[in-house]
């Protein structure tokens, strides 16, 4: 016999995939965010590498270059952040 009312949705996960410490310092959560969107970079050239003459890889191309010019904003933060840690710290 067939069944007539649909199965109810599945609830929600709710605990969270990952978590950040709340004790970890600016610099390190920049280091660490850098070293992410470094690797996604690397990622999507080596699909578009490997994929070149696929429509649609403008897309991921624009990304990859998104993800480059944030790590070297976050690289930049960074070495403002030790900067001015350094010159506290002569204070």
């Amino acid at each position: 016999m067939k069944k007539i009312v649909p199965d109810p949705p599945r609830p929600l996960i709710s605990t969270p995939y990952f978590t950040i410490h709340s004790d970890i310092s600016p610099r390190d959560a920049i280091a660490h965010a850098c070293e992410l969107m470094r690797v996604v970079a690397e990622t999507l050239d080596n699909h578009c590498r490997d994929n070149a003459g696929v429509p649609g890889l403008n897309l991921l191309a624009n990304a990859a270059h998104a993800a480059d010019s944030a790590c070297v904003l976050a690289e930049h933060a960074k070495r403002r952040l030790e900067d001015a840690q350094e010159k506290g710290a002569r204070s």
